[in-house]
């Protein structure tokens, strides 16, 4: 258990990836834990109590302890994967969590670690865990539309070659310009920003598929499967091979 200040006290339960091809809905259940659900394909339909929510890539919820939930709506078509994180806190409320938001972009990074530490030292994972809490509750916006166009622009399209200037042109500024207010919002510059999601974009591959190295690297805008090695091995310190073997499907359901 960690214990920051009062009511700030937090147990860390179990984490997870759910992934699944086939017509799924999500089972009707009530538990004694708070849990957050982060999507990655597809869409989620859930209701809680009174309330549905319809989450799509990139969106994440928090359910609370004693409600029942469950799908809603009929059984999903084509692919579905989330994270599932479950955790205790006797005050949710001392946290400031958003009941359903689009958390920061390096939220599936942080929860593909916490899964990985999870298994390996627990209180790693409730460290991490409460990072993750404390940044969903800052109630942080974002100040400048221009650099979360761009932003939203570059998660989107994570899977190709794209240069600052194709980016600025895409929008209708100069590169300097679209750089500088990019950089004012999120603290690196845009070319860092472009390489980050692209990184960001070959984890979640190398961890949640079982694609080739070849077939990653088309799928991620290299012209070969030599320069898809050359990149990731630069921007992350490890191989893709290194990487997979780290972090491929830790804790992974599939039905």
């Amino acid at each position: 258990m960690i214990c920051m200040d009062e009511g700030m006290e937090l147990n860390f339960g179990t984490v997870g990836l759910f992934s699944t091809d086939a017509p799924w809905s999500h089972p009707v259940i009530t538990v004694a834990t708070y849990e957050i659900i982060y999507v990655l394909e597809g869409e989620v339909r859930i209701y809680e109590g009174e309330d549905r929510y319809r989450l799509g890539a990139g969106e994440m919820l928090l359910l609370y302890p004693g409600i029942e939930h469950g799908g809603f709506g009929g059984k999903s078509t084509g692919r579905v994967s989330f994270y599932w994180l479950h955790f205790h806190t006797p005050d949710i409320a001392a946290w400031r969590p958003e009941k359903l938001r689009r958390p920061p972009r390096d939220t599936e990074k942080e929860l593909r670690a916490l899964m990985h530490d999870a298994q390996t030292d627990r209180r790693v994972a409730e460290a991490r865990l409460c990072l993750l809490l404390l940044q969903l509750g800052s109630g942080r916006e974002y100040r400048n539309r221009q650099a979360y166009e761009a932003e939203e622009y570059l998660r989107l399209h994570a899977g190709e070659p794209l240069t600052v200037a194709a980016v600025a042109a895409r929008f209708g500024y100069s590169p300097d310009h679209l750089s500088r207010v990019y950089k004012k919002e999120f603290g690196r510059d845009l070319k860092s920003g472009i390489v980050r999601h692209r990184l960001d974009y070959m984890e979640a591959r190398l961890a949640n598929t079982d694609d080739t190295l070849k077939s990653l690297a088309g799928q991620c805008g290299f012209e070969d499967e030599n320069a898809f090695v050359k990149f990731f091995r630069y921007h992350a310190g490890l191989t893709p091979t290194e990487y997979r073997n780290r972090f491929f499907r830790v804790h992974r359901n599939e039905k």
